[in-house]
């Protein structure tokens, strides 16, 4: 790991009185240092390739102003922990400039957010880090999303309901039939074997295909995916950005999409990054002109049996709690938001508007876990 080292001219308090000292470093610096992540979205690079394509996009929801402040947090000149957050501006009522400081990368696209912990953390890191945060970066509030229960953060915040993503825990099965008897309802494996014999009784041969991600085949994703818009979902290519964030994250992580194909024609996919052993879901889509067929379930399940195959540890569905996700398993992960805030008027005036969204969303998302959970 290459060694950092601690400046004491951006500090103002002794080092007596506090167990961690902190200063900011570039994304190029965060680059050379070699560390373990709990997510794919806290490795450098992935911050990297979303900082240059996302960086002058300017929307309420990927922000206005971004300025990276990636902390780096010493315990006796030894580098500890990595705090990786983004400021940017979002305006409210078509004139109300707010200030957040989040982590970067959590605007969109996220797979998980936490600090990165390099070395044990005693229990006043998080109160520490706060306290240097609010001293030597101005903002109104500071929103984290994405985080896992266990984050170091619930310590000093409370945590409010975010977002979930559906799960197998593949190697504690014996193989996919196993997984298949013992997780699927009989209804839906008789769903399975009935929309295929009715793709069969329409002179329709289904193929699965595992291939990388190339020019070719995202000819046939961007197809595919343009028919989500007939259900009124939104269509991921029709984005410049957003589809270039994806291909860096293809080009980054071992990839594949996975095609259901009907006498040779692609009619559904679902495209993937492992990582440590887990195949994570980036997007799928199936062509709606074959809706009746079960092309979608027939490619997720296809998916399902190609992570079996070859031999993941564990397959996630990525972010979203949508109900069809949990035909297939009946476990999922859930992701949590916190917040702090300044007082500054700005902050003080938006609160109680900021704390109902908040609360909100943490009551939606827990009745929908509840629904998941009810329906085991």
């Amino acid at each position: 790991m290459e060694t950092l080292a601690y400046t004491k001219k951006h500090t103002t308090e002794s080092k007596a009185e506090r167990v961690y000292q902190f200063r900011s470093i570039s994304i190029e610096e965060l680059a050379k240092i070699h560390y373990h992540s709990n997510f794919p979205s806290c490795r450098a690079q992935w911050m990297s390739n979303w900082l240059s394509v996302f960086k002058e996009v300017k929307n309420n929801v990927i922000g206005y102003g971004k300025k990276p402040y990636i902390i780096a947090a010493f315990q006796k000149e030894e580098l500890v922990a990595i705090v990786p957050l983004l400021k940017l501006n979002r305006t409210y009522f078509k004139y109300i400039r707010i200030e957040f400081l989040e982590f970067l990368g959590q605007q969109w696209s996220s797979l998980g957010n936490d600090i990165i912990v390099l070395k044990e953390l005693e229990v006043a890191f998080t109160s520490e880090l706060i306290r240097w945060i609010k001293k030597n970066i101005p903002f109104h509030f500071l929103f984290l999303k994405y985080l896992p229960e266990n984050s170091i953060f619930a310590k000093q915040l409370s945590l409010f309901h975010y977002a979930g993503a559906a799960f197998i825990e593949v190697d504690s099965y014996n193989n996919y039939e196993d997984f298949a008897e013992k997780v699927y309802t009989r209804k839906f494996r008789e769903d399975l074997r009935r929309t295929l014999r009715r793709t069969n009784k329409h002179g329709f041969e289904m193929t699965v295909n595992t291939e990388k991600i190339t020019k070719e085949s995202l000819k046939q994703i961007r197809r595919i995916s343009k028919s989500k818009l007939i259900d009124g979902k939104s269509f991921l290519y029709e984005d410049a950005k957003k589809e270039e964030f994806h291909l860096k994250m293809y080009e980054e992580f071992n990839s594949q999409v996975v095609f259901v194909k009907f006498n040779g024609q692609p009619v559904a996919y679902g495209t993937s990054i492992d990582w440590n052993g887990e195949r994570i879901g980036i997007d799928a889509a199936f062509d709606r002109d074959y809706r009746k067929f079960g092309a979608g379930i027939q490619c997720i399940n296809a998916s399902i049996k190609t992570s079996f195959e070859d031999k993941m540890q564990k397959m996630s569905f990525g972010m979203g709690l949508d109900t069809y996700k949990f035909q297939f398993t009946d476990k999922v992960q859930t992701y949590y938001m916190s917040f702090d805030f300044t007082y500054r008027l700005k902050a003080l005036l938006a609160l109680p508007y900021f704390y109902y969204q908040l609360q909100k969303r943490d009551k939606k998302v827990s009745e929908m876990l509840r629904n998941i959970i009810k329906n085991e």
